[in-house]
């Protein structure tokens, strides 16, 4: 056991694979394909994790880039730069490790086009999440920055900022806002390869993303409480349930019992301890066979449901999420909406982070309560919005299903 609000060599070991390690390995046509310990769009993981490290015995204090293909950690820089992550963070940061998720959105976008964007922005959140989740596991606060000056951050992990660009950073406490020193950081990184043989450049993406970037510590971050006790059911732990976690569609549509669904809700949309203002987004329920619950269409708030329409509404969701038929079988199918009117691209994408990280914390709590679950990203976006009479400023963004499996 380390000093409190630090890790050990075993549990950043531990904490890097539960967000990008490799937790199956099949084989299609003849190639191996690696699933990892977070779900992504299309199976494409468009993100890459970085992890500032010091006061660890085993390894220099440094910056390291995690493999996944062997679960290593590449050293990039042999030195402390806490005092310069703390200026680019706008945090005072505690503890000894400070885990940094990227994003390439290429990988994404050679399949989804400019829609990629909104999924790396899921998937930034789903791995967010894992992290968070094997924090409190073991005892420590989990929080995430997602404001932060830009500029400086991807600077200090050698990354451009456009083809690959920071989007939140894990922390193991509640970091106070800090106000740190202009600096000029300058250090040689390893020669590296390029990742895409043939470069994909969306300039509607590196625009967006260039809109939201912030180039001052000026603005207050707020972090919600996080409720320290969840309903009590009998569950897998954590590693196991991230072992176990795939995106499920195999439903069933058989009577889901009332204490499940209630764990899997309360569990999972509650809170989320980020600093992008929780919530940006708001979520609907579509409910059918649900012990002691009407099939309908609810709104969530303050830990109660509230009845927007009655009804079984299953066939028309699996036509508006695109004819997939897995949709109708679902107990449970949870809209995330959010309201643009007034908000600024950083607020979309804490909005997205944070419909993803709410989105895994439904895919743990399912599956460890042998439940299924799938996010799904592509829907007729106004056709929904219509269909759930929301205004003309709120769209869906994320939903994730929920069911029975036998």
């Amino acid at each position: 056991e380390g000093a409190e609000d630090t890790l050990s060599l075993q549990e950043l070991s531990n904490f890097a694979f539960s967000m990008n390690g490799i937790t199956k390995v099949e084989n299609f046509h003849g190639e191996e394909f690696a699933f990892r310990a977070t779900p992504s769009a299309g199976a494409l993981y468009p993100f890459e994790l970085y992890l500032f490290v010091k006061d660890l015995s085993e390894l220099p204090d440094g910056l390291y880039h995690y493999q996944p293909t062997d679960h290593s950690l590449e050293l990039l820089i042999e030195k402390n730069l806490f005092e310069h992550l703390q200026a680019a963070l706008c945090a005072e940061v505690p503890g000894n490790i400070v885990a940094v998720i990227t994003s390439i959105y290429a990988r994404s976008a050679w399949k989804y086009g400019t829609r990629a964007y909104r999924y790396c922005l899921l998937d930034v959140g789903h791995m967010a999440a894992n992290g968070v989740a094997y924090l409190r596991s073991i005892g420590l606060g989990g929080n995430v920055v997602s404001k932060f000056i830009d500029d400086k951050l991807n600077q200090l992990l050698g990354i451009d900022g456009e083809n690959e660009f920071a989007l939140a950073a894990i922390l193991i406490d509640k970091p106070a806002l800090y106000w740190g020193e202009e600096f000029i950081f300058t250090a040689r990184f390893p020669d590296y390869q390029p990742i895409l043989k043939k470069p994909i450049y969306n300039s509607e993406i590196v625009n967006t993303h260039l809109s939201g970037n912030l180039t001052s510590c000026e603005f207050y971050r707020n972090y919600p409480e996080f409720p320290e006790v969840y309903p009590e059911v009998k569950s897998l732990s954590l590693k196991d349930t991230l072992l176990k976690r795939r995106s499920r569609r195999e439903f069933t549509g058989k009577r889901l019992e009332f204490d499940r669904f209630k764990h899997l809700l309360e569990s999972s949309l509650s809170c989320f301890p980020a600093d992008w203002d929780f919530p940006q987004t708001n979520f609907y329920v579509q409910v059918k066979n649900v012990e002691g619950i009407s099939d309908g269409i609810y709104a969530v708030g303050e830990e109660k449901l509230y009845p927007t329409m009655k009804g079984n509404f299953n066939m028309e969701f699996a036509y508006l999420c695109l004819g997939q038929s897995f949709v109708s079988r679902a107990n449970v199918n949870v809209i995330f909406t959010h309201d643009f009117k007034g908000k600024k691209n950083r607020d979309y994408r804490g909005a997205l982070m944070e419909a993803g990280a709410l989105g895994v914390f439904l895919y743990l709590s399912a599956e460890s309560i042998e439940l299924g679950a799938c996010g799904i990203g592509a829907f007729y976006d106004f056709d929904l919005q219509r269909f759930l009479g929301l205004p003309k400023t709120e769209l869906p963004v994320y939903i994730v299903s929920a069911g029975t499996l036998d």
